[in-house]
């Protein structure tokens, strides 16, 4: 893949590792962002311009994703849509949510709040001496009663690819709801998401996108009678206004999501990072990407840094971490070096994308083998 440095803003002075938690702005956001500044000024005309965009960029996510138009919607961030699928689930006490210990918060939290109504929430450790936790381990963890089994598709942590249709039988198994935060997958691997009953992901990070808007995709196959217990004008029928009062009655598309008008301005935006990614071709970003991230992991590998990431392709994506005691002093080193990286939770984490090359990769490593052998490193053993 030739270099796209020049498609993106703010890339001509740094080597940007930093993508899996703020990837930077493709040049086009900004004159989307002032398309919708236009239509925001048009009275209902423009809303309904933005309307359309917003039917568009369902339909392009649901080409991404291999599902239909009508399954996509736009909660307003990861968290949001965990929670309104929580929320809906029927608990008893005595269920209980399987997931990883180190799962995000944002997929986590809104079952972790479920604990009221008498829910455990089973936390699966990674196997003794590394840091990935067999899916034997997280098969030991699920029963009769698990509700829910809950999973990152890339885990923000460790930089791990899961075999997504693995899991989903381990909960269909026994009747659980498989939601997968795709998170750290969109824009940078293939994502199928119809293996999942939800599945959910951020904009703003290997999408290309920005805040204020993320991805939900629900399985109406699977799940035609779900719906979430949070409503609004935008994810309900219509009513007359002189009607008589009633229950509202939630829409049979993944527009429930959206209680109120979604972040439109983040749609503009969208629509412009899907069509970049989709002109390049998701086959050709995914190969560039494990290339990268490849390459990356066997240069820190060979310099004896221990690497938290699968090294087989198939069991990673566009993130690399190594493990370090003091993440966010080495962060900052290598910030003062030109190099931006993720640095928290115990671990350095770097990104590669579709404006990631080699020379880059070089530069990195070393950088980080530096930063990192001034702080203390964590032995994977």
């Amino acid at each position: 893949m030739t270099s796209r440095t020049a498609d993106f803003l703010h890339l001509d002075r740094v080597v940007h590792l930093a993508g899996g938690g703020q990837a930077p702005p493709l040049a086009r956001t900004l004159p989307a962002l002032e398309r919708y500044v236009h239509a925001k000024g048009a009275g209902l005309a423009g809303w309904r311009t933005s309307e359309a965009v917003r039917a568009r960029v369902a339909q392009k996510v649901a080409a991404l994703v291999g599902a239909a138009p009508d399954d996509i919607g736009f909660p307003s961030s990861v968290a949001h849509g965990a929670s309104l699928v929580a929320d809906a689930v029927d608990w008893r006490p005595g269920d209980n949510v399987v997931m990883e210990r180190w799962e995000f918060p944002s997929l986590m939290n809104p079952f972790l709040a479920q604990v009221r109504h008498g829910v455990e929430v089973r936390t699966v450790a990674p196997d003794a001496g590394g840091w990935r936790a067999s899916r034997a381990r997280f098969a030991e963890a699920i029963d009769a009663r698990t509700r829910v089994v809950a999973l990152s598709h890339v885990s923000y942590l460790t930089g791990e690819r899961h075999d997504l249709e693995a899991y989903a039988a381990l909960a269909r198994q026994v009747g659980a709801l498989f939601v997968v935060d795709a998170s750290h997958a969109l824009g940078s691997v293939r994502v199928h998401a119809p293996v999942a009953d939800v599945l959910l992901g951020c904009c703003y990070k290997f999408l290309l996108g920005v805040h204020g808007v993320a991805i939900a995709c629900w399985n109406r196959a699977r799940l035609p009678e779900w719906r979430p217990l949070l409503t609004g004008w935008h994810s309900t029928h219509e009513k007359a206004p002189f009607d008589a009062p009633g229950d509202p009655r939630p829409l049979a598309t993944g527009q429930v999501f959206e209680p109120g008008n979604p972040a439109y301005g983040a749609l503009y935006v969208l629509e412009e990072s899907l069509d970049y990614l989709t002109a390049i071709g998701m086959d050709e970003v995914e190969a560039h990407t494990l290339a990268m991230s490849g390459e990356l992991r066997a240069r820190l590998a060979s310099l004896g840094l221990p690497v938290m990431t699968p090294e087989g392709a198939s069991a990673r994506a566009g993130s690399v971490a190594v493990p370090c005691a003091d993440a966010p002093a080495v962060r900052a080193r290598l910030e003062d070096r030109g190099v931006l990286v993720s640095g928290d939770m115990g671990r350095v984490r770097a990104s590669v994308h579709v404006y990631t090359s080699p020379a880059d990769l070089a530069t990195a490593a070393a950088a980080i083998d530096a930063a990192v052998r001034g702080a203390d490193v964590r032995s994977a053993s």
